[in-house]
């Protein structure tokens, strides 16, 4: 006897449910409930889930980002900001039933519960094409890896749920982050060969070099250089797909182009209605969040003369601060719709690879690093600085090439065990050793007994 799970899709049909095929919810079945073979019926069915499943996670994207900014030494709350959580997260006052921590748990698990249900309902289409089914799950592998890729960096050990079987999977215990990870590659790799090498229209869902661009990623939290040097070469290896934006464009136009819709670096972004990517909230006078300028703040680590600084952050003249400038487009009435949220870009490629090289012993790992430093307008370094210098040198730029992006700077620390270290100097009187992994929320600890908190947080 065969069930299938309830399985709400509020973002693409009014009401979706897969019923029992052999204990009918309903005698009549009611306008917009539709069954499993329905949602999957065809390729465009069920593409019309996996773009509901990426308008999901767009609609959620921006308190990531921003809130890891305020945990590292990027941000400070703004000045004439009214949400108080964004303090705490500054101060890590931190509990676990904190909205901001909370919100990452349930929103980042809801979208690995559509990948699943993606999964399940597409293997099981009688009226999709093999084509149209390797590239849906190819779509919800991807979603489900980097969802997890955020909750294992934000939670450490998490519970690993890969089926839609609520009643065994909501009591499963926490995973190993090492399980996690293997999780994880194990979906990219699947997702790099199911996924076409195009872009048959905007560069907004996932295609081969996305999955392998991440992939290159995570090779470096598992330590994993050989893969995350090929993988990361692979993606920079398409010159004809992508290239690097400019701060300095021939048209005279905006002096930076990098983060615009189906710009050339762009691996992969979410599509807005608004045109607008994480500039909500983050400019003028009421603006959330404010750049720190303190010696070992974001503003003072940019070099003299590095281009990156006067294109990523802004002096506001009402709060006497610096506030993020990366992203142009704010989503205001009359506001040029030309931003996409970026998730994956090229600048990153090179700093992976750069990484990846100096592991394996290569000496080319200095070039990767000065690709990025002369399109910044800086001077090249030398090739005779040492592993540790060079290794130093990469962290630097990943804190300025990629600020402000997906909690980079944050994750970065932790992976390199440099956050201890770098946070008692930023901030000397609040930080504590145990804010590395935020605090699961009390009701997951409540309805899940097989669940336990993170050290230094009481339920």
């Amino acid at each position: 006897m065969k069930t299938n799970y309830i399985k709400l899709f509020s973002f693409l049909l009014p009401v979706a449910v897969a019923t029992s095929s052999c204990n009918k919810l309903l005698e009549v079945t009611p306008k917009y409930i539709y069954t499993t073979d329905q949602i999957y019926a065809n390729d465009t069915m069920a593409d019309s889930v996996v773009v509901g499943m990426y308008g999901r996670f767009a609609a959620n994207q921006n308190d990531l980002s921003l809130n890891t900014g305020l945990s590292s030494d990027e941000l400070i709350p703004g000045v004439n900001s009214f949400n108080p959580g964004y303090s705490f997260m500054y101060s890590y006052n931190l509990n676990p039933f904190s909205a901001q921590t909370n919100d990452f748990w349930g929103n980042l698990y809801s979208i690995i519960g559509v990948s699943n249900a993606i999964i399940e309902g597409v293997g099981q289409s009688k009226g999709m094409t093999q084509a149209g089914k390797d590239e849906a799950i190819g779509q919800a592998k991807f979603m489900r890896a980097l969802n997890y890729y955020f909750l294992v960096n934000l939670y450490g050990d998490v519970p690993l749920v890969l089926t839609t079987n609520y009643p065994e999977e909501r009591l499963k215990p926490r995973a190993t982050a090492a399980a996690v990870y293997t999780q994880i590659i194990q979906d990219l790799e699947n997702a790099s060969q199911l996924l076409g090498s195009d872009y048959p229209g905007e560069r907004v869902k996932a295609n081969k070099w996305a999955a392998l661009a991440l992939l290159s990623r995570v090779y470096l939290f598992t330590k994993d250089w050989t893969k995350a040097e090929q993988a990361s070469s692979q993606v920079i290896a398409q010159s004809q797909l992508f290239q690097l934006g400019q701060f300095d464009r021939a048209d005279g136009a905006e002096p930076m182009d990098i983060f615009t819709k189906n710009n050339p670096e762009q691996i992969l972004q979410l599509w807005n209605s608004m045109g607008a990517s994480i500039g909500v909230g983050i400019k003028g006078e009421f603006a959330s969040f404010g750049v720190t300028e303190d010696p070992t703040g974001l503003l003072q680590a940019f070099e003299e003369n590095d281009k990156r600084k006067e294109n990523f952050v802004r002096f506001e003249e009402t709060v006497n601060g610096y506030q993020i400038n990366k992203y142009r487009s704010d989503g205001e009435a009359g506001s040029a719709n030309n931003e996409y949220t970026s998730v994956l870009r090229l600048g990153e490629q090179y700093l992976n690879r750069a990484e990846a090289r100096l592991e394996l012993g290569l000496p080319t790992a200095v070039d990767d690093i000065n690709i990025l430093r002369r399109r910044a307008g800086l001077s090249d370094l030398s090739n005779g600085l040492t592993k540790s210098q060079v290794s130093a040198a990469i962290v630097q730029e990943r804190r300025v090439e990629l600020c402000f992006e997906w909690g980079d700077r944050w994750f970065t620390l932790k992976r390199l065990g440099l956050v201890d270290n770098v946070m008692k100097k930023a901030k000397p009187t609040t930080w504590k050793t145990f804010a590395q992994l935020y605090p699961l929320p009390t009701v997951e600890l409540q309805n899940n007994r097989q669940l336990t908190q993170n050290p230094g947080y009481n339920n």
